[in-house]
């Protein structure tokens, strides 16, 4: 196939062309979706190095791909149906000769390890897995049996909690929060009102976030339960009570991410009606001295 690849620095412009075929796949799509609805809010830091926002026409002219990259963060794949792993190398290649320095890769499995393996031969760095992610979507909740406590959302007097959690947090899903940064995504969780804890008699025992915001639905993150009190249900009852209440508020759909290899995790969103709707797989770079 003949094809064109190009790039381009006006958000505004990139968004209108690429977010029909984005939305195909929505649920799948959330990442860079979130990203450039939240540049095109100007909600990002100004002083945040300009995304690098790539896309692919055929000789007719019609898109069938895109990709970006906000650095220094990784590069996103997008979730496109029917792409061949052919027009992924030569966007290795294509990025490889703009310069472009990758920590890393992420998007669909299959279209991550084309890239990955080009990207190796032509950087001449090794590759990593880091994570093997399931997306899931969710319509509808299921009838579930609630333990004791309730859905509040956090308030001022919670960021410190929330910053400890979210370290925590970081440990678990193999991703460091240091307290520094820990504490302004709790502050900024806190002022944005998406950060609710499920509580018991007073005490906080788990947490939920909603995270990014799509044209039809939005993203939950940041689940976390401290050891203490696992295995009691509050997980399962913070995230479908959010569910719900992001649904009956107007959403169409909600999406998560989970680790491939955590059963517990994925068992508790299929019992609250999630669905698996793709999957995702983030490598790591690391130049070979």
């Amino acid at each position: 196939m003949d094809m064109y690849i190009s790039n381009t620095k006006n958000i505004e412009t990139y968004t209108r062309i690429v977010e029909p075929l984005l939305l195909k796949k929505e649920a799948c799509n959330n990442l860079s979706l979130g990203i450039l609805y939240r540049f095109l809010e100007k909600k990002e830091k100004a002083d945040e190095a300009t995304p690098f926002l790539g896309l692919i026409k055929d000789n007719e002219g019609t898109l069938i791909y895109s990709f970006l990259q906000t650095p220094p963060h990784n590069l996103i794949l997008a979730d496109i149906d029917s792409i061949d792993s052919t027009i992924i190398e030569e966007i290795a290649q294509y990025l490889f000769k703009q310069g472009l320095v990758l920590p890393g890769v992420l998007g669909p499995t299959e279209y991550v390890e084309a890239f990955t393996s080009k990207w190796q031969s032509l950087s001449q760095s090794k590759a990593a897995v880091h994570m093997r992610q399931l997306i899931y979507q969710l319509d509808h909740v299921n009838s579930i049996n609630y333990p004791s406590g309730q859905l509040v959302k956090a308030s001022p007097d919670d960021k410190e909690l929330i910053k400890n959690w979210l370290v925590l947090f970081g440990e678990e899903a193999n991703e460091v929060i240091p307290p520094e940064h820990a504490y302004k995504l709790a502050e900024r969780f806190v002022n944005n009102g998406s950060v609710y804890l499920w509580r018991v008699n007073g005490v906080s025992v788990s947490m939920v976030n909603q995270s990014r915001t799509t044209r039809n639905g939005t993203t939950i993150n940041g689940v976390y339960t401290p050891d203490t009190f696992k295995r009691k249900g509050y997980a399962t009852a913070a995230v479908a009570k959010l569910s719900e209440k992001l649904l009956d508020s107007g959403h169409q759909f909600c999406a998560l991410y989970t680790d491939l290899d955590n059963p517990t995790s994925n068992n508790i969103y299929k019992k609250i009606g999630y669905q698996v709707v793709g999957d995702s797989t983030v490598f790591h770079f690391e130049l070979i001295k």
